[in-house]
């Protein structure tokens, strides 16, 4: 009887081991639950970036004036007839 209950102890720790531990167990799975929350804001993120992009490109399709903005601002156009000035603070030279 003793030696039953013995085999019947270890198989029983080598299913919840397996539950527990395994591939397919309680923690592995725990784990792509996490890594898919995970995902799942990424990709949110991924398509409210997506949405702004496309209302950009809306804007630049039916404004130049969004052009020249953004070539001022990032790219240091200058017009024609317009003349630059660079203003230097003396303090900090």
């Amino acid at each position: 009887m003793r030696v039953l209950c013995l085999v019947a102890l270890l198989v029983l720790v080598a299913f919840q081991s397996t539950y527990w531990f395994g591939p397919s167990g309680y923690f592995a799975t725990r784990q792509l639950d996490a890594e898919l929350k995970h995902q799942r804001e990424f990709n949110l993120e991924v398509m409210r970036r997506n949405q702004e992009l496309r209302e950009e490109i809306k804007r630049l399709r039916t404004s130049p004036d969004r052009i020249e903005e953004i070539a001022r601002t990032q790219l240091g156009m200058i017009a024609e007839g317009e003349t630059f000035y660079l203003v230097v603070d003396s303090a900090r030279h």
